[in-house]
């Protein structure tokens, strides 16, 4: 699709006294956005000298007026024919700048909902030039009058991130991030076309060698937040993609584990220990092409092979122990205790496939 880019007055401005290579720009995807709070952003950042682009994510043309007096204020602006999503229209923009510039230091991303001030964007744009080898987001603390939705979604995804990546974020969900110019390119290879984006961003930090840093910012909210496009069920589904993916690859090769541990324990009257270490040695042949392929992105390079044998050793060994002891200390079927000891298994085992395993620098 063709994207028809539109350049305000003013755009290649920097603030006075800076260098050009330190020239940050601001990046606000649009979709159906309160057309006052949008403007008195723009209003504000331009007065600054702060470089705008703003993507017309497929308003319509009810909302034409408004980006024209937005490119009349000195924004940039790049228009969708419809609406693609969030993170489609973060990779317009990033690739529009990408095309036309090569003189700045990064990129600032900001709702145009107006959760964001000004003023929290200067000081996150500080924070970038401070660290420029960091991803800097602007964290909320989520106290006061903060909409149901959006605290119990954002203290969610922390968990659930923290264990998937081992990064600790606060503010997993915030949109004010800014990103360092030498890590765009690869940006817009990271997939998700909607919320899910923001969400891959985080979780590729380690394959970008970017640390993770958060200042923090005022925690904003207009109309209950009604003005959000998030949808928590669809959308949380796509976040937390990387723990389902391993959930199922572990799924799958705990039915051909279980499966063939039962027909040796009991078809072939092998003894627990004989049997699990076989039934493990089975599935562990398909769980390690799975999670390598499809779970962790081919990382870990060519020894990741021997380092997930080593770890499929170790939790053999841990695996065949307890089921032993629990067996015989409680007097039940070792049928029955390798459930609930594989379940223990499990979150440590992707703890250490992810660091260990398939970690990258």
């Amino acid at each position: 699709m063709r994207e028809a880019v539109h350049m305000g007055h003013g755009c290649r401005a920097s603030s006075k006294g800076d260098a050009m290579d330190q020239i940050i720009w601001v990046l606000v995807p649009a979709y159906n956005p309160d057309e006052e709070r949008l403007e008195a952003l723009t209003t504000a950042l331009r007065s600054e000298n702060l470089p705008m682009i703003i993507i017309d994510d497929g308003c319509g043309e009810a909302y034409r007026p408004l980006f024209e007096r937005l490119e009349r204020l000195g924004a940039m602006v790049v228009r969708h024919a419809v609406n693609l999503g969030k993170g489609r229209a973060l990779k317009t923009g990033i690739n529009a700048l990408l095309a036309q510039h090569n003189d700045f230091f990064g990129v600032i991303t900001a709702d145009a909902d107006g959760q964001h001030s000004a003023r929290d964007i200067l000081r996150v744009r500080s924070a970038l030039l401070e660290q420029p080898d960091s991803l800097i987001i602007g964290a909320r603390r989520f106290t006061g009058n903060v909409p149901f939705k959006s605290r119990a979604g954002n203290a969610v995804t922390r968990v659930v991130y923290r264990y998937v990546s081992g990064i600790r974020c606060r503010d997993t969900q915030s949109g004010l991030r800014a990103i360092p110019a030498r890590a765009l390119p690869s940006m817009l290879y990271i997939s998700g076309e909607r919320y899910e984006y923001e969400m891959n961003m985080l979780l590729q930090l380690r394959e970008l060698s970017l640390q993770l840093r958060e200042i923090e910012i005022e925690t904003l909210y207009f109309n209950n937040n009604q003005g959000s496009h998030f949808r928590p069920l669809h959308d949380a589904a796509r976040i937390y993609s990387v723990i389902l993916r391993f959930a199922l690859s572990s799924i799958l090769s705990f039915c051909v584990d279980y499966s063939a541990y039962l027909l040796l324990l009991f078809a072939c009257s092998l003894s627990p220990v004989f049997a699990y270490g076989i039934a493990r040695s089975l599935s562990s042949l398909l769980n390690f092409a799975i999670n390598r392929e499809v779970v962790f992105g081919k990382r870990g390079g060519k020894w990741a092979v021997f380092r997930y044998y080593a770890l499929v050793a170790v939790q053999m060994l841990a695996g065949m122990g307890l089921v032993n002891a629990i067996s015989n200390a409680l007097s039940f079927s070792p049928g029955w205790v390798k459930v609930p000891v594989d379940l223990l298994l499990f979150f440590g085992s992707y703890i250490l496939q992810r660091d260990f395993v398939f970690g990258s620098k």
